[in-house]
């Protein structure tokens, strides 16, 4: 003798039938909701029991979202927008049936006598719902998420902000936060000469490294010209008492050629090094301790093209010192 399906068993028996189907399916809308069924009635949604049994609640509140990716994933946060678009749709797939983000098309789209003209990507829903949600989640760790972030950034930036608070004001703090926010290191492509002076392309790396600056060891004598006198202010060439000035920042904007002497840079690596430069000046000014100052400087200092090509300021050449701000 076959079960009777789902729910309907608990009916007295005058309706324990599967005929007509309308009262099988109609309870399996319950049944789905309060226990959860592998059925496809209802679009593939996980029932409040399949929800609670997964390990989702506790994760979701980590954006590493451990429960889209399988157990042997050790990365620390795995990509949802990865290289495969395959990948990304089953990942958001999966996500939409814990979360049930409505379709985000047009709802008066019945109502009015318009076409719609675009087809609306059946993603975007649980995509939008994802990007805000991370902002929101970033708010209760006091961050203040960039739209204009990609979802893993969102995702990583948000998992490693509360360690980095820890280091916060500290020289390798910043550094680990400038990196971070901007995705540094980053590789560039540039140019390089033969000896036939035949150019051909050349990859290298832009990092960033931040410490205190070093100063002069100061003397010690028994002779009257020679003796230690401290200053009520911090002069050049003074000594420090303390070994380093506390109060300063010195951020060293590493440029490919620091590493590799036949690196040059081109016209488009200078546009980016500046883009990097201004956002680097922002970030400084919202992560430092209160009272102190950073002192950028370009490494290598300046570079000169080869003979026979032009060496020009801000177009494919720059200035290493960019100044004391406070």
């Amino acid at each position: 003798m076959s079960q009777t399906p789902g729910y309907l068993r608990y009916l007295p028996a005058v309706y324990s039938t599967t005929s007509p189907a309308f009262l099988t399916q109609y309870l399996q809308i319950f049944e789905k909701i309060l226990t959860g069924i592998p059925d496809t009635e209802l679009n593939s949604r996980k029932g409040i029991a399949e929800l609670l049994a997964a390990p989702v609640i506790g994760n979701l509140f980590y954006p590493r979202l451990s429960f889209l990716f399988p157990p042997t994933d050790s990365d620390f946060i795995p990509p949802i927008s990865g290289a495969s678009t395959n990948d990304e749709t089953q990942l958001l797939t999966e996500l939409n049936t814990y979360i049930g983000v409505p379709d985000s098309s047009d709802l008066m789209a019945g109502y009015s006598n318009t076409k719609q003209t675009a087809q609306t990507d059946p993603l975007s829903g649980i995509t939008g719902w994802l990007n805000d949600f991370l902002v929101w989640l970033g708010g209760w760790v006091d961050l203040v998420v960039d739209n204009s972030w990609s979802i893993d950034k969102k995702r990583t930036v948000v998992a490693e902000i509360m360690a980095l608070y820890r280091l916060r004001g500290t020289p390798q703090g910043m550094s680990m936060m400038i990196n971070l926010l901007l995705d540094l290191p980053t590789t560039m492509t540039g140019v390089s000469f033969s000896a036939n002076n035949t150019q051909s392309s050349i990859t290298g790396q832009m990092s960033v490294v931040v410490s205190n600056p070093t100063v002069p060891a100061f003397p010690v004598s028994n002779q009257v010209s020679q003796a230690f006198v401290l200053q009520s202010a911090y002069q050049t060439g003074s000594p420090v008492v303390s070994g380093y000035l506390p109060w300063l920042f010195v951020v060293k904007l590493l440029l490919p050629n620091a590493y590799n002497g036949n690196y040059i840079l081109t016209s488009q690596n200078v546009v980016q090094i500046q883009s990097v430069l201004t956002q680097l000046r922002q970030i400084l000014r919202k992560i430092r301790p209160a009272g102190s100052q950073f002192d950028i400087l370009l490494i290598p200092s300046m570079q000169l093209q080869p003979s026979g090509h032009a060496s020009q300021l801000g177009i494919n050449s720059l200035l290493g010192e960019q100044g004391i701000t406070t």
